[in-house]
């Protein structure tokens, strides 16, 4: 993969955007594809964060048969989020929400890397939202992961609420809630209601460093991502611009020191490909 070909693509082509970005020579210090100074600290994060409303950066809710993951919409008709998430073959397994207003899914396609890692499948919809043509959808854009390090994004997702209790199946668990049975979780959780952000750094993956990226996390307030933001994204506004870069979809967590999210350059090709 050549990032310098990769990262000059990024500042060129876009997708899913009304919005057209005219961009000169940035100043020394200034980033430019956010039009900011680079930043180090975390603020806030999901757990605790701060409420959203879904339309900020066209956030979805996915059900599955066993529980309910976060997405994107690239467009009216497509959502994006984590692979891990679509388990069935089945489409009738899935609904995506968005408000009060349910659809159904009539195709399920995965990264043809899904099962190496790059962890982003696209959900089609059967009828599309009425969303209207001028509807501003989150930019994938081609650029590397390099490019991202040190920089603040605001990271979305339902989550759901750690109540407790220890737990190897979702019996046991009081009716409406759910066991995370993984060796280092072992508890109950149930759903929220409530779509939360946060501001989060991103650090770099030391493991692979193109395909994932890291965030910053526990903050000073202990905040970090939940079950059920899965497949929800992390977004680098561009005041500006007025643009929104998706550039990462959530992957795992361990709820104490860990956030991993696939990177754009893992997935950004692709997705352009199937928009």
């Amino acid at each position: 993969m050549n990032k310098h070909i990769l990262a000059t693509l990024g500042t060129v082509f876009s997708a899913f955007s009304f919005v057209a970005c005219m961009a000169g020579e940035a100043p020394q210090g200034i980033d430019q594809e956010t039009g900011g100074e680079l930043v180090s600290e975390a603020e806030q994060a999901i757990l605790d964060g701060t409420p959203a409303s879904a339309s900020e950066a066209m956030i979805a809710r996915v059900w599955t048969a066993t529980g309910s993951c976060t997405g994107t919409f690239l467009s009216s008709s497509r959502v994006l989020t984590a692979a891990h998430c679509l388990t069935s073959a089945n489409t009738a397994d899935y609904t995506v929400s968005y408000g009060s207003t349910n659809r159904a899914v009539s195709q399920i396609l995965k990264h043809p890397s899904a099962a190496s890692g790059v962890d982003v499948g696209i959900l089609v919809l059967t009828t599309a939202f009425p969303f209207g043509a001028l509807t501003e959808y989150p930019q994938v854009n081609v650029s590397d992961t390099d490019n991202l390090i040190g920089r603040e994004v605001t990271c979305y997702g339902w989550g759901a609420e750690d109540v407790g209790g220890s737990c190897t199946v979702d019996a046991d668990c009081d009716a409406g809630f759910f066991c995370d049975d993984r060796p280092s979780r072992m508890r109950c959780f149930r759903p929220t209601t409530t779509l939360r952000k946060g501001e989060f750094t991103i650090i770099s993956d030391h493991e692979d460093d193109d395909m994932w990226f890291q965030l910053d996390v526990p903050n000073a307030s202990g905040q970090i991502t939940l079950p059920g933001d899965s497949g929800g994204p992390c977004i680098l506004d561009n005041p500006d611009w007025g643009t929104k870069h998706l550039v990462g979809v959530h992957k795992a967590g361990n709820h104490t020191n860990y956030s991993r999210y696939t990177s754009r350059e893992a997935y950004a090709t692709w997705v352009l490909a199937n928009d």
